[in-house]
């Protein structure tokens, strides 16, 4: 017996790249790891992915997937300029500076 394909939806599609952006933002834990890593130009490439299949899926869209669209894709450009604007997180152990001779 076949096991039958999991089918993903819209929304489930949006919430996964929405995740991946904010784990690219450094706002949470690269999946199996306690790790937490930057990558600010791919954090974009994710949004205007999203944005993307919104200009894309125009008319073929229910009224909560609009809702969902226009919510996800404002929270996260928010955390974007945040993200920019934030420096990186310094290590739980800095460097020990060593006096000047």
């Amino acid at each position: 017996m076949n096991p039958e394909p999991e089918v993903t939806s819209f929304s489930a599609h949006i919430f996964q790249l929405a995740t991946a952006s904010l784990v690219y933002m450094g706002a949470a834990k690269l999946p199996g790891t306690d790790k937490v890593e930057t990558n600010l130009p791919l954090a974009k490439l994710t949004i205007d992915t999203i944005d993307m299949l919104k200009v894309k899926t125009e008319g073929n869209r229910t009224p909560d997937e609009t809702a969902l669209l226009d919510d996800v894709l404002y929270q996260l450009r928010l955390a974007f300029v945040k993200a920019e604007s934030t420096p990186p997180a310094q290590s739980e152990n800095p460097p020990v500076q060593e006096p000047a001779s």
